[in-house]
Formats: structure tokens, sequence, C-alpha cells
């Protein structure tokens, strides 16, 4: 019988407003073992979760993240736009996720940075989940590897993961190496049989995102894949019968 980590991409966030408080509930009900979310600084330094470097797609304002205070981005709505009942739901700071999911879930963090926005998020997501007792029960990764090296010098005991996707020009094997990471989370199009054995021999997890059709997670769990990500961690369970469950931090 084979297991593997059930990631819920953004939350549950095929049905639900990505990043929000609700899709993160959802997911956890729905049974994910571990939640992936995306950080980036607001204006005035402080981490908080949502995907884009822009504002406009899930809230409907102008310009970028980091050029708003975290008074003006609590302001926006990142529900209504997905849908009109799910009205209300804010950008949540890292803090107040943590507070959310309370210990019930892992996290994966997507660390993102601005060209022209403030420093330092290394330091303040270390801090932040140190805080709260879940250094441990994350995983750390980026496109940037320049913020996953400075992870790894700030924090030895990190559990680091390198994103792998479209556009990436430096070797993700060789960094992972490099920092002595723990997975490779690889866009599917790119994760050949031949790149996930070659991370295989690595010792390395292999994470495929993102896979939303239960014919393509069993395709690649016939891979030997160590986990999925899914914007709809609900249909995890259709493959049920044939797998086995797995905590994500073994």
């Amino acid at each position: 019988m084979m297991s593997f980590v059930r990631i819920a991409h953004r939350g549950a966030s095929g049905s639900y407003p990505e990043n929000t408080r609700l899709a993160f509930v959802k997911a956890i009900e729905a049974g994910a073992d571990m939640i992936e979310l995306d950080c980036q600084l607001s204006k005035d330094g402080h981490v908080v979760v949502i995907h884009d470097e822009r504002l406009d797609r899930t809230a409907g304002a102008r310009g970028p993240v980091c050029s708003k205070t975290l008074k003006q981005l609590k302001k926006l709505d990142v529900g209504a736009r997905f849908k009109r009942s799910f009205k209300g739901q804010q950008i949540l700071t890292l803090e107040e996720v943590m507070d959310t999911v309370a210990g019930r879930v892992e996290l994966n963090l997507d660390i993102k940075t601005a060209p022209r926005g403030p420093l330092g998020i290394e330091l303040k997501v270390l801090f932040i989940l140190s805080h709260y007792h879940y250094l441990e029960r994350s995983v750390l990764s980026s496109f940037d590897y320049r913020v996953l090296r400075q992870l790894r010098e700030l924090a030895p005991e990190a559990v680091l993961g390198v994103l792998y996707g479209r556009g990436v020009t430096e070797s993700p094997l060789r960094v992972a190496e490099e920092i002595g990471a723990y997975s490779v989370h690889v866009e599917k199009e790119l994760a050949t049989p031949q790149f996930l054995e070659q991370a295989s021999r690595m010792k390395l997890k292999r994470f495929v995102w993102t896979l939303n059709e239960v014919a393509e997670m069993e395709r690649f769990l016939a891979l030997w894949v160590e986990g999925i990500v899914s914007d709809f961690p609900e249909k995890f369970w259709k493959i049920r019968p044939k797998l086995g469950r797995a905590r994500p931090m073994d």
C-alpha cells in the first residue's frame, strides 16, 4: 500500500477564495495533511498571506501588495470576486493563519519577494513560526533561491523545499543539494520520470503541483511521488481505497 502527502493549494482554493480563512478551514475539513500558502510583506513590514504581487485579481484593487500598509490591505475584500456569497473574506497575516490552523495541519509556505518591496521576510517568517512552535511542522519554499539560501543561513534546522516551475533558470536539484533541502516542489509539466528519479536518488521528497483531476493524481502516484498539491483537496479521497495515509514530515 502506498502513502502520500495531501497538500491543499492555497487552501481549498478550487471551491473557496484562495489563501483565505475559509479556504484553510475547508482544506482541514477535507482532510488535507498540509496547506500550501503564500507569504509576502506589506509596506509596513507585516507578513501577509496572498499570492499575486498585485491586488487586481483577488481584491479588485490597484497596485502591488508591498505598496499598501496592513491597515489598507485589511480594508480589501478577497472573497467577493471569487463568488458573491464569500464577500467579506480578508487578507490574513501569517499570525492569523497560525491561529486558524491551530495545530491541525502541516504548512508549506511559499515565500515571495517583490523587486522594490521591503526586505527581511525570511527572519520574520522564522520568528512567527518559532513563536507558534511550528517551525518543525512547516516546509519553507520559494522560487527565489536567494531566499532559500538566506533561510538556511538563518535557521540550520529549517525544513526547506525548492520550487521548480517554468521560468526557473538555475538547477533546482543543484540548489537542493547546496542548501540541504527536504523536498523539491515541481510543476507537473516538468515532473518527468527522469527528473523525479534523479530527485529520488538525492533522497528528496517530491511534491508535484497542481493536480486537479483524479486520473492525473493517480498517474503521478504511480511514479511514487511523495506529495500531491491540488486546488481540490476533497478529491484526494476519491483515490483513498487504493492508498494509505502518511504524516508529511516523517
